[in-house]
């Protein structure tokens, strides 16, 4: 492109930027003049909006004298763009988040007229967004994309109009309410609006300015959802992301990146990082609500899932009576520690087989309601000797079966003895009656056996000979 035909698209694009910008200072100077009727809160936001639009033509007067006028600077790759981009759009955050924080919170104090040019103003940003995207790929590739951009423009808007208006309100379920959210940039215009649109729909916001800081907040603290700036001084967004994703995976603590990267490269890098979603600035706040809600939904969902699953399994192995592992659970744990005997893993163990005795005279005397609750009670005295990582079950009506990882025969004596004596002395009321019942059992150690099932049948064999020999006692060994 010639120089004088570059100069008119640079001319053209300044005027396009420096229009709508004087006109957003125009009608926040005619707001704060005539904004004697509020009160310092809503004061305090014009002079946001103020603040922002000022820090945006000093960013863009600065980027156009370097990059145009005296050509200090060029811009030869996507991450110099997207860098310059970024700055440029980072004030229009303020001004449009601002602007739609007062016309959410502040509707019913805000004058008609007024909530008009608030309105105004954010039809200007947007503007402004449109010549900064042609300023920074102008400079980046020397084409005006203006032309087709303006078609793109009318045909979408046209499809829209199509389909005619759509009332829309997003419903924040009670799963996702009071979620606990970081927002994480370093520019605080962006960390107090963000901040405040998400606390408008009941989550809890903490802020952090600094990637370190925003990683020290996640080792102490427990997040739902984390939204995170890409470019960041020190330790940027996308180390963060890298740190998190060491620690969490994106079901644990889903991450959405909020940048005004929005090229597809950048996109693509945060997804394959572990990004959850991302959000271009400036932020909409419908777009910012419904993503925010939508991965915390799924996160909750997830873990709905999870609970479900674990609570089937539970289920799956666990005595339904008196919830202690059941059968199903106590052999195929069996099954797999004499396995790893056998891959030299682990020591060998033992294993004791004991049940009530004469408990057929329990349930014919007392009913059957007495006799599970009497085997209720033999399950917690024994579960309370009985310690993790041993396993105690239930694999019958009055049947029990331990696996105890130790084999020495004294220790072993110590448990069957210590179980025994308890339930001896222990009495159940049942329908004002006191009931006592006593323990049989065998043990059998690990490296007496070649297999499982020889394992439990010389265990049973021991119980037999415990109750053949007058019960109320536990065999180790033949006797």
């Amino acid at each position: 492109m010639s120089s004088k035909k570059e100069k008119i698209v640079l001319t053209q694009i300044k005027q396009d930027f420096t229009t709508p910008v004087d006109a957003i200072s125009d009608y926040i100077n005619l707001i704060i003049d005539g904004s004697d009727v509020y009160d310092d809160e809503i004061s305090d936001e014009f002079q946001n909006i103020k603040k922002s639009a000022k820090t945006l033509r000093v960013n863009f007067n600065d980027a156009f004298l370097e990059y145009a006028d005296t050509k200090r600077k060029t811009i030869s790759n996507d991450e110099e763009a997207s860098i310059l981009r970024h700055d440029l759009r980072t004030p229009l955050n303020g001004i449009i988040g601002y602007s739609e924080i007062l016309l959410e919170d502040f509707e019913d104090d805000i004058e008609e007229s007024h909530a008009e040019d608030i309105n105004h103003i954010i039809g200007l940003a947007k503007e402004v967004e449109g010549a900064i995207a042609r300023f920074v790929d102008f400079l980046k590739d020397g084409t005006d994309k203006t032309s087709e951009s303006l078609a793109e423009n009318e045909s979408a808007e046209n499809l829209f109009s199509s389909l005619g208006k759509i009332d829309y309100k997003l419903e924040i379920i009670d799963e996702i309410k009071q979620s606990r959210i970081l927002v994480v940039d370093d520019i605080k215009t962006n960390c107090d609006v963000l901040k405040r649109r998400l606390e408008n729909n009941t989550f809890l916001v903490e802020v952090s300015m600094s990637g370190k800081d925003a990683l020290e907040k996640i080792a102490k603290e427990k997040f739902d959802l984390v939204l995170l700036d890409v470019l960041m001084p020190e330790v940027n967004g996308l180390e963060v992301l890298i740190k998190i994703r060491e620690e969490y995976s994106a079901d644990k603590l889903p991450v959405i990146m909020v940048s005004s990267f929005d090229d597809v490269e950048s996109i693509s890098k945060c997804i394959q990082l572990g990004a959850s979603d991302y959000l271009p600035k400036p932020v909409n706040s419908t777009i910012l609500t419904q993503k925010v809600a939508s991965t915390l939904e799924r996160k909750s969902l997830r873990e709905r899932e999870e609970q479900l699953l674990s609570e089937l399994h539970r289920q799956a192995i666990t005595d339904e009576m008196t919830g202690v592992p059941n059968r199903r659970y106590v052999f195929e744990q069996l099954e797999k520690s004499f396995d790893d005997i056998e891959k030299n893993s682990k020591e060998h163990f033992a294993t004791a087989i004991f049940d009530i005795d004469h408990f057929k005279n329990v349930n014919d005397t007392y009913g059957h309601a007495a006799g599970d609750e009497i085997i209720k009670k033999v399950c917690n005295l024994a579960t309370s000797i009985i310690k993790s990582p041993n396993i105690f079950g239930r694999i019958g009506g009055e049947e029990f079966l331990a696996v105890i990882f130790n084999d020495s025969e004294n220790h072993l004596q110590q448990i069957c003895e210590k179980i025994r004596t308890s339930v001896e002395k222990e009495e159940t009321l049942f329908d004002n009656q006191k009931i006592s019942v006593t323990l049989s059992g065998g043990v059998c150690f690990s490296n007496e056996s070649s297999s499982v099932s020889d394992l439990v049948n010389k265990a049973d064999e021991r119980l037999y000979l415990a109750k053949k020999n007058g019960r109320n006692k536990f065999y180790l060994k033949e006797e």
